[in-house]
């Protein structure tokens, strides 16, 4: 038998009686239980499971692959099945070792405070960033929410960012499906400068009771309709109706126009409170023709101090006329018509019967998108699920922008009432572009609505000349609208590398390339 042969012949194939030890073919087929049983080209801890002398050798060695410090990698999946766990991809080999060992004992906390505090501690611990947690579940506006704040060893921005994403995902399988959380990270890190930032306020919306709101019911006839616009107005009657009772039109103006005339209606916060699943709208047709046209609503609310509108439907009507007189046929009989003149007999006077009204089928339509949960918490005052916000800060000067330039750019989505920045962003660096994303739920804009602001911060030690832009993006009607709240543009002036506090670093050499500050627990001094 050749070299090259050799290496493909189990070494088990030498404990089988001496006529099958000539087989090549046993040779390879055992090699698969050698593969599995005695862990070829494995670590050390399987080592302790190779070659062995005979069937007696190696169930004396079974226990290994059934503790997860001393099993193969490849043996990791099979255990973690046996305890229900699914593991991730990311996690490291250490990792998986301890969850493994400990998950067993940490499904009673499932759902718990303390049963989240170990289970992220655990993780941190084998992934080498040491295992400090925090979670803050104390406050009183907000019974749902709680705040994770993590302590890492390493300020690496590759790491920060795998470590956030794995830890963020370890928190959304744990915590109970009706809360809200803010994950918090700490990095080793201290920077202290000059204050070379600009901040500019902004609102989404005014305070909740002195929130503005209108709806614009706009009728346009078509070319065929005889009936004056002036007349029409008075004639064709439009009724605005909530979910469960009729809006009182005491505020209600008309407005009349060559083509059309609309009639608006304002509304209070309540009115769309009292009203999450959306509103109607009827007609009725009080002139003596068929009226065909158009039928638009829209709806005006202000955002940032500043009207916006959104058209929630748009279909063309046909009505019948309330009042219209009876006609007969040829042989006397009433054909059409819901009005009758007639003489009326002594001693009553003659007169007219006429019908007051008859309302079309109603013409629905939604407005803001209602928080999903309201039917569990009736006390719920917001009358939006969420918004998402987006601040752009785009670099005109200098000329070249490089990576650096933009990496020593902060931008910042914050309000007046958090002692921290709440809204942490999700930023986005590209050319000379700076994108910041932030989606926030009802809980958390209810009371910052009317303070927040827009804060951009330089490091770099040239002047940043730019623009930035707030948009906010709002499901209405179901459809997904933008909505600019603000745009300026700023200069921040140079900051001095003397005027910041860095870190010092060293190469591969250990020689300091940079900084000018050490921190530590031992005197070091700079040559």
């Amino acid at each position: 038998m050749n070299a090259k042969n050799s290496e493909l012949i189990s070494s088990y194939q030498q404990y089988l009686p001496p006529i099958l030890q000539k087989d090549a073919f046993i040779g390879q087929l055992l090699l698969a239980f050698e593969t599995i049983l005695s862990g070829i080209n494995e670590t050390s801890n399987q080592e302790q499971i190779t070659t062995p002398a005979g069937l007696e050798e190696i169930i004396d060695n079974i226990h290994i692959y059934f503790n997860p410090q001393q099993t193969p990698e490849e043996f990791l999946p099979w255990l973690a099945g046996w305890v229900a766990l699914s593991l991730r991809n990311d996690w490291q080999v250490e990792v998986k070792k301890a969850f493994i060992q400990q998950i067993v004992r940490l499904y009673r906390l499932r759902g718990t405070k303390q049963g989240l505090i170990e289970i992220l501690g655990i993780y941190l611990k084998n992934s080498g960033f040491g295992e400090k947690v925090e979670v803050f579940d104390e406050f009183d506006n907000f019974p749902n929410y709680f705040q994770v704040q993590l302590t890492l060893k390493d300020r690496d921005p590759d790491k920060y960012w795998r470590q956030a994403k794995i830890a963020k995902a370890i928190i959304d399988r744990e915590k109970p499906a009706q809360t809200f959380y803010t994950l918090k990270i700490l990095v080793p890190t201290m920077q202290l400068t000059k204050r070379s930032h600009i901040a500019y306020p902004f609102k989404l919306f005014e305070p909740l009771q002195n929130q503005k709101f209108a709806i614009e019911v706009i009728i346009t006839p078509n070319g065929s309709n005889s009936i004056p616009i002036n007349q029409l107005a008075k004639q064709l009657l439009v009724q605005l109706q909530g979910h469960s009772k009729l809006i009182t039109p005491d505020s209600s103006k008309i407005i009349i126009n060559n083509q059309y005339f609309t009639i608006q209606q304002d509304l209070n916060y309540q009115h769309f409170q009292e009203n999450l699943t959306g509103f109607n709208v009827a007609l009725s047709n009080r002139t003596d023709k068929d009226f065909v046209g158009n039928l638009a609503i829209k709806l005006y609310f202000y955002m940032n101090g500043r009207e916006y509108s959104n058209t929630l439907l748009e279909q063309s009507i046909n009505l019948s006329p309330v009042l219209k007189i009876y006609n007969k046929n040829n042989t006397g009989e009433i054909i059409e018509g819901n009005t009758i003149f007639k003489q009326a007999s002594q001693p009553q006077q003659s007169g007219m019967k006429i019908t007051e009204s008859i309302w079309s089928q109603p013409y629905t339509f939604q407005t803001f998108e209602p928080p999903k949960i309201q039917e569990l918490q009736p006390q719920i005052t917001s009358i939006l699920e969420k918004l998402e916000l987006e601040a752009i800060v785009e670099i005109t000067q200098p000329n070249t922008i490089t990576s650096d330039i933009l990496n020593k750019i902060t931008v910042r989505l914050q309000d007046d009432v958090s002692e921290f920045h709440l809204f942490t962003p999700e930023t986005i660096r590209e050319k000379n572009k700076i994108t910041i994303k932030r989606t926030l739920y009802y809980q958390q804009f209810t009371q910052t609505i009317d303070r927040l602001d827009v804060a951009i911060k330089n490091l770099n030690n040239i002047d940043i000349v730019g623009k930035v832009t707030v948009q906010a993006f709002l499901k209405i009607n179901q459809r997904l609208s933008t909505y600019q709240l603000l745009e300026q543009t700023f200069n921040l002036t140079a900051v001095s590398p003397y005027n910041i506090l860095e870190i010092c670093r060293k190469n591969e050499e250990g020689q300091i390339i940079s900084g000018n500050t050490i921190l530590g627990t031992t005197s070091q001094s700079l040559n």
